[in-house]
């Protein structure tokens, strides 16, 4: 019987660098360690995959319904968006304002049922990697195998729905994975037959008549920023965005969806979900439990995720908004533990990823790890 998933080595293609970089993929490594690894790859069976898809799908939809319930009861308070926000939210939520994409980031160790670790549900990154890089990685190497990544094709259909001509898209200039991040998403708005420009999210003015410019004096028509929304309510102009709202991907809602304190919501909604877990505000509100994650709501990339055990606590108490929840085992191998993320486009699974540490908090240089999948 085959395992669900498995590690497998192979030598790396003898060209790797050159292929990856022309892909676009220029951050390979940093200080003498490799992020995208090539020497090793993760094998499913096409069961194991279809579990994390399918988990993907439900709980974007126990989010919609949790971002309804927010708006409904008022419940901003709880994930602490002020109210200069929340008005905001609300309107981009009840006006339907259109998505793009998320990533959900999962626990699962390869036999039990997967769990909700967060939602990377704004400025979501390592997108090249999955959506591109690694089917090229696949296309070299394992031409006959699989893989859960239709990433590309669905950004492609996805664009198409927005009906403006033009789409601006912009970051801070200076990083520059989050600069090749919107090259690539540009390319896909290209293939959907829209016109693109890319420029640095302190280029953006705003003129006279009300309207967001480009460094032409331009109006923008469609801003994707790859620039957290909690930033931007702490820059001078977001007092102006009200009127402007609808122009901006991701839209304001998904305010409620990338910030860890949706997690306690999730669960008080869905008590005992088999794809959550127990999640609260305070300590006390886990109850019994031996082994917990303490998560601040807006961090990144790890920052500021604290491991507790029972017993006496080594380092000091979170800072600022935390949200505490269960520990749940990743999935282990070669000593790494091991993250799944699911990318959705829209309303719907479309790829998969992995990052793989030696600590089982994943930070912004864990190893990408490509998968294939096996008949």
């Amino acid at each position: 019987m085959k395992a669900p998933i498995r590690l497998e080595s192979r030598p790396p293609r003898p060209d790797w660098q050159q292929r990856v970089e022309d892909a676009g993929l220029l951050w390979h490594g940093a200080d003498g360690q490799p992020y995208w690894t090539e020497d090793q790859n993760l094998v499913f069976t096409l069961e194991a995959a279809e579990v994390l898809e399918d988990a993907a799908n439900q709980l974007h939809a126990l989010c919609l319904h949790a971002c309804e319930e927010i708006v409904r009861r008022d419940w901003f308070s709880r994930l602490a968006i002020p109210d200069t926000a929340a008005g905001l939210v609300q309107t981009s939520w009840m006006a339907g304002d259109r998505a793009l994409y998320g990533r959900f980031d999962l626990a699962w160790d390869g036999t039990s049922t997967p769990k909700l670790l967060e939602y990377n549900a704004d400025t979501p990154t390592s997108l090249l990697e999955a959506a591109v890089i690694q089917w090229q990685w696949l296309e070299d190497v394992a031409p006959d195998s699989d893989q859960l990544n239709s990433i590309h094709e669905a950004l492609v259909e996805r664009w198409q729905l927005f009906p403006e001509a033009m789409i601006h898209f912009a970051c801070t200039w200076d990083h520059l994975e989050d600069r090749q991040t919107i090259a690539y998403l540009a390319e896909t708005a290209e293939q959907a037959g829209k016109s693109v420009e890319l420029l640095d999210i302190a280029e953006i003015g705003f003129s006279e008549g009300g309207r967001f410019t480009d460094a032409a004096e331009r109006p923008i028509e469609r801003l994707f920023k790859l620039y957290p929304w909690e930033w931007m309510m702490e820059e001078p102009f977001f007092a102006e965005i009200g009127q402007e709202r609808q122009r901006f991907t991701e839209p304001a809602w998904k305010m409620m969806l990338s910030n860890k304190g949706i997690l306690p919501i999730l669960w008080e909604l869905n008590p005992g979900h088999p794809l959550l877990l127990p999640a609260s505000y305070s300590r006390d509100g886990l109850g019994e439990v031996d082994r917990w994650v303490e998560k601040p709501f807006f961090g990144r990339e790890g920052s500021g995720v604290v491991l507790r055990s029972r017993g006496p606590f080594h380092s000091p108490p979170a800072i600022g908004p935390t949200v505490y929840q269960q520990h749940a085992d990743l999935f282990q191998a070669a000593g790494r533990h091991v993250v799944w993320g699911l990318w959705m486009i829209g309303d719907e699974c479309r790829g998969l990823s992995a990052r793989a540490d030696t600590s089982p908090v994943t930070g912004n240089l864990s190893r990408f790890l490509p998968h294939r999948i096996e008949g």
